[in-house]
């Protein structure tokens, strides 16, 4: 046997594999039944009278009608969708009895809306878990007596009951009528007008029942119970809100006694990738009808402008399909005793269609007709169809025979009102989104999503990775090798499968999330295989040295590292387990240049999103572009799941795990999105949208006269010809040049070089910075973008002719006068007043023209005092809490602060000198500081800081100052990188530029609040009241800056946005360096050279008066041409 297996190819030996372990499965499950546990605790009982999973298509009454593919056109499709009688009880011993029966007094039952999760309506307590179970674990039970801490303690498995009525329309008389659920969790009992009609689980996936015989004329009533949890709920343990109900579509179809009940398209394209195959696998169903004499089925092929692709249509006798008889002829020719079955009862070449990518996602519409003996259409359905291939060859994923880069995203189904039931404009939202950041694939993580989902990302152009509903986190790898769970294991794929094969736009298998490995996901990998070839299987759970299991076609990896060194905790020799746990996360480079294995490797989770991160997304980048086996990553995750929910004082916010008293619970860890709950955007989302813009640019030459760039399309379909190119010339900020260019050529994957004349650039003023920008935009509308839209972009800093800067001639200063006291040393000059508190050590007020710069309070908190801690992002707290842990033992946030001296000098009569040295002492050691100021008789005043450390400290969080200003400082105009919240490590979608905007709009509300609004590279920043006025401070080397309306106090201490109250005043820190973010939350943490180690700084900032009117970068040139 084992001989033989090494000789077949790897499809047999998978598809042998799969039948042995099957086999073992059936043997191996005989007599594990327990009849005296319920259906829903029984892992043997996964469907009663469920009907056979099938594509998603309804029937309609004429072929324009499937063309259209309306489903509200069709006369055989009724919507159940609508207000249900409900009951929901906490525990499944208290659900009613008998409420099925027709006549049931449901009058006081409250309505609630189907689709929905019953707990978005105020039934039962949303429970939020990443990692583990509601109940106790315990399987196949869910009502075993858990921890009472527990929410399913006193909720020990809830019961939703719904009962609602509904009326045929006569033309569905004799016919047959099929209800049809699209996703209800976690358990279904169904019964029509009293009568039981069946039973199913499997949350993610259709159910339907055949109802002909217990329908009657006129109004018939439909009763439902669902259960939160059943045996299946150990295979659902995904890290998301754990909801229930009826929360995608219902809906009832109509068909004749014979009717097509499923069909699969597949497509082969040549050698050549043009011409292609169209090949289609009907199944019929012949109900009560005796004989398919005459009966035929039709096929058609129609482009986007609905024109016929075939002359004459493609015809199959119904009789041979169905092959009641078992004709020999029919079962040699389709199902030989030898190998796999034959697809496609139908074939017809189509002479190069346009093809399907997720760049170029052209459709075709296929209409299937059912025709009587007569002739007459019985029914006719559809479904899009694109035509590509999808192939693994040299450790390359390819699509129509050019290799792919997955710019790609996990996606889970939320809605911060709606849960888990979500609209069609949400989902609308969701893929426009994503294809406006460059996204090009998405991870239904875990689980099957809405069929329409599918439907758009087919229309739009998403490749997706399509996953079954199995995970088993909480058990970990309990379930995979126990043979009693086998056919549920391979019912999900299964269902999945079956639902979702003809959708274009999936291009991979991926047989569930984080459940360990063994032979029953053997059974998996080998059953999708023989199912469709044409598709590669993917798992990240199936790992192994030297090399993956073969039952896997692409080598997938959570969180791997860059290959450059991290921050490590500092561990204690005997503290081996967290070492360990932060040692795991594999080099990606290692893994795409290990020799021993030749497959495409993905990151199928990376840069996990949580709070203020996706620290260095362009180094992964960078080294995924080098390898040709890394096929790139999805990043985890879409949108915020943040549900919801009112205070007492009923403000509404979004809530998080606990929230809700949910037990147990994971806190914000649900917290993960590139994208806020309700769709706003994060910065998060504009930097994964820089970063995967699939045009990158690279300097060759840049002079006064020319500009020559190296441009990369990395396009995987697309010419770059199909797009406008742009070019703008900025000085300060400002745009000064700008013009179009010509359409470059250029195939996927090829290089050029770009060539602008820069002949009319100068002579600016000198200090400015000067940038050269070029950009990528779209030439004709999309489904997704407008004309014009925006695409990809670099800038590049260039050199140009300068004029004479302008001089500052001290004579021309006022003179200063000195006052001095025990407690200040006031300094008057003209029109200003700078008054130093020599206790404090600081700055304590500051005057120009008789407005007050600095806050009311600065008397009572210095300013500026020194920072070395920033409130911890999600990131910081980290997977084993390690770093902002160690900032909050060594005492980092809240130092002993100690004044050595404060004194003041006149080096000459328009100039004082102040000199301040202050120690900030921490548990483990300190920094000295030395202030040294600088006060002009113009009313400048220049700061020099420089920090110097002793004895052990952990990585800062930041070094630097933090002032309080005016509150009347509402303004901010600043030099950097903008125009939104920025770092080290996350700022390449973030230009060197001018921007305005208000200190309130820096804030950036993570729901679990955390350091934001940091800019990097600053040159200066101004913040002035509503007529100008105000101050601009002047870095003489680019600093880290941010001014927001909270304290770094305000935001370490408070759990919740909402629960943040803004100060008047404006908090402004001014840092020499800041931490960068890392993915630490889970992954990798912050690469080294973007830290802060505890080690000597200088911070170098000049403070100047700005005056209604006065050219704000001007002030700020002179300034910095002084300091130099």
């Amino acid at each position: 046997m084992i001989i033989l297996l090494i000789h077949l190819s790897a499809r047999y030996r998978i598809v042998l594999a799969m039948v042995s372990v099957l086999l073992w499965l059936a043997l191996s499950s005989l007599g594990y039944a327990d009849v005296a546990q319920p259906d829903w605790e029984n892992e043997h009982v996964l469907q009663k009278n469920r009907l056979r999973a099938r594509a998603s298509f309804i029937p309609y009454a004429t072929s324009e009608q499937a063309l259209a593919g309306e489903q509200s056109a069709s006369p055989w499709f009724l919507s159940l969708n609508g207000d249900w009688r409900f009951q929901w009880v906490p525990r499944s011993e208290e659900r009613p009895q008998g409420f099925f029966v027709p006549g049931y007094d449901d009058s006081k039952w409250p309505v609630i809306p189907v689709p929905s999760n019953w707990e978005m309506h105020g039934y039962g307590t949303p429970i939020y878990i990443s990692a583990g179970y509601p109940f106790r674990i315990d399987p196949p039970r869910v009502t075993s007596e858990p921890d009472p801490k527990y929410t399913s303690f006193a909720e020990r498995n809830p019961v939703g009951s719904y009962r609602r009525d509904f009326t045929l329309s006569e033309k569905w008389d004799g016919r047959r009528v099929f209800l049809h659920f699209a996703g209800v969790d976690s358990a279904v009992y169904v019964w029509v007008n009293g009568h039981a009609v069946g039973y199913s689980q499997g949350s993610r996936t259709p159910a339907e029942f055949e109802i002909t015989d217990w329908l009657v004329a006129g109004r018939n009533q439909i009763a439902v119970q669902v259960y939160r949890w059943c045996d299946g709920s150990h295979l659902e343990d995904q890290d998301m809100w754990r909801l229930s109900g009826i929360f995608r579509d219902v809906f009832l179809y109509s068909t004749d006694s014979v009717r097509i009940c499923d069909f699969a398209v597949r497509t082969e394209l040549d050698d050549d990738y043009k011409g292609a195959t169209l090949s289609i696998e009907p199944e019929l169903d012949a109900g009560d009808t005796e004989s398919l004499a005459g009966w035929t089925l039709q096929a058609q092929l129609f482009d986007k402008a609905h024109r016929k692709e075939f002359s004459d249509p493609l015809v199959q006798d119904a009789a041979s399909i169905v092959n009641r008889d078992f004709n020999a002829e029919i079962l040699n020719q389709r199902t030989p005793q030898r190998g796999l079955p034959k697809f496609g009862w139908m074939d017809a070449t189509v002479q190069n269609p346009t093809k399907w990518t997720a760049e170029t996602p052209n459709l075709y519409r296929l209409v299937l007709k059912l025709h009587d003996p007569q002739g007459h259409t019985v029914e006719a359905v559809g479904c899009d169809v694109g035509f590509r291939k999808i192939e693994i060859l040299n450790g390359r994923l390819l699509v129509n025979g050019k290799p792919v880069r997955l710019r790609g995203i996990n996606r889970h189904e939320h809605h911060p009102q709606y849960g888990h039931a979500i609209p069609l404009d949400s989902m609308v939202q969701d893929i426009k989104l994503m294809k406006q950041a460059n996204i090009n694939a998405v991870r239904t993580s875990h689980y099957p999503n809405d069929p329409r989902w599918y439907e758009l990302c087919d229309r739009y152009g998403m490749y997706v990775m399509d996953e079954a509903n199995l995970e088993t986190h909480g058990v970990r790898g309990l379930l995979a090798s126990d043979p009693r769970w086998g056919q549920a294991f391979l019912d999900r794929a299964i269902r999945m499968a079956e639902r979702d094969k003809n959708h274009p736009s999936v291009f991979c298998w991926s047989m569930g999330n984080e459940s360990g490995y063994g032979p029953n996901f053997a059974a998996i990998s080998g059953w999708l295989h023989a199912f469709d070839p044409t598709r590669p299987v993917h798992y990240e759970g199936s790992q192994s040295e030297p090399a993956d299991p073969r039952t896997v076609d692409i080598v997938s990896r959570f969180y791997p590292r860059v290959n450059q060194e991290y921050l490590q905790p500092p561990l204690p020799d005997g503290n081996q387990q967290e070492r360990a746990e932060n040692a795991r996360w594999e080099r990606l480079l290692e893994l795409a240049q290990n020799s021993k294995d030749d497959r495409p490797i993905v990151m199928s989770e990376y840069c996990h999103a949580m709070g203020n991160a996706v620290g260095n997304l362009a180094e992964y980048w960078d080294e995924i572009y080098s390898q040709p086996r890394l096929l790139g990553g999805f990043i985890w995750d879409w949108a915020d799941q943040g549900l919801y929910k009112k205070d007492s004082e009923g403000k509404q916010f979004l809530a998080y795990g606990g929230d809700f008293g949910d037990f147990p619970h994971s806190k914000a860890f649900c917290l993960n999105g590139i994208v806020f709950a309700d769709r706003r955007l994060t910065p998060k989302y504009h930097e994964v949208k820089k970063v995967y813009q699939p045009v990158t640019f690279q300097s060759e030459r840049l002079s006064p006269n020319i500009a020559s760039l190296r441009v990369v399309n990395r396009f995987d379909h697309s010419n770059l010809n199909q797009f406008d190119l742009r070019w703008q010339f900025l000085v300060g900020g400002q745009i000064v040049l700008s013009g179009d260019l010509e359409p470059l050529e250029l195939e996927p994957g090829e290089e050029g070089i770009l060539k602008i004349p820069c002949n009319e650039t100068g002579p600016f003023p000198a200090g400015e910075a000067a940038y050269l920008r070029v950009s990528v935009h779209t030439r004709e509308a999309t489904p997704w973008a407008d004309v014009g839209y925006e695409i990809a972009w670099e800038q590049f800093p260039f050199t140009v002719q300068h004029t004479l800067a302008p001089q500052i001639h001290t004579s021309a200063l006022a003179k200063l006068n000195v006052t001095r006291s025990d407690e200040t040393i006031t300094i008057n000059g003209n029109e200003f007043v700078a008054r130093f508190n020599r206790a404090q050590g600081s700055l304590v007020s500051l005057e120009y023209d008789g407005h007050e710069v600095l806050a009311a309070n600065a008397t009572e908190l210095a300013s500026p005092v020194a920072q070395f801690f920033r409130a911890p992002t999600d990131n910081d707290r980290g997977f084993g809490n390690w770093l902002a842990k160690n900032w909050q033992e060594t005492g980092l946030a809240s130092p002993e602060r100690i004044v050595q001296s404060c004194e003041a000098s006149e080096s000459t009569r328009d100039t004082v000198e102040i000199e301040i040295r202050a120690k900030y002492n921490f548990s483990t050691g300190s920094y000295d500081q030395y202030s040294q100021w600088l006060v002009r008789g113009d009313g400048s005043l220049d700061m020099t800081n420089s920090f110097t450390p002793a004895g052990s400290l952990p990585p800062l969080g930041r070094i630097g100052v933090m002032l309080r200003l005016s509150p009347e400082l509402e303004t901010m105009t600043w030099f950097g990188h903008g125009p939104h919240e920025n770092y080290p490590d996350r700022k390449e979608s973030c230009p060197l530029g001018l921007w305005t905007s208000t200190v309130t709009q820096q804030y950036v509300p993570y729901p679990r609040p955390q350091e934001n609004g940091n800019k990097e590279g600053v040159r200066w920043i101004a913040l002035t009241d509503e007529i100008g006025r105000g101050m601009v401070v002047v870095a003489a080397q680019p600093i880290a800056a941010s001014a927001l309306h909270y304290t770094v106090d305000d935001l370490a201490v408070a759990s919740h946005a909402h629960l943040l109250k803004p100060r008047q005043e404006v908090v402004l820190s001014l840092d020499a360096r800041q931490s960068g973010l890392g993915n630490s939350s889970c992954g990798p943490g912050v690469v080294q050279r973007f830290a802060v180690p505890p080690e000597s700084y200088k911070l170098q900032v000049s403070f100047r008066r700005v005056n209604a009117g006065d050219d704000i970068p001007a002030i700020a040139r002179a300034i910095y041409d002084r300091s130099k």
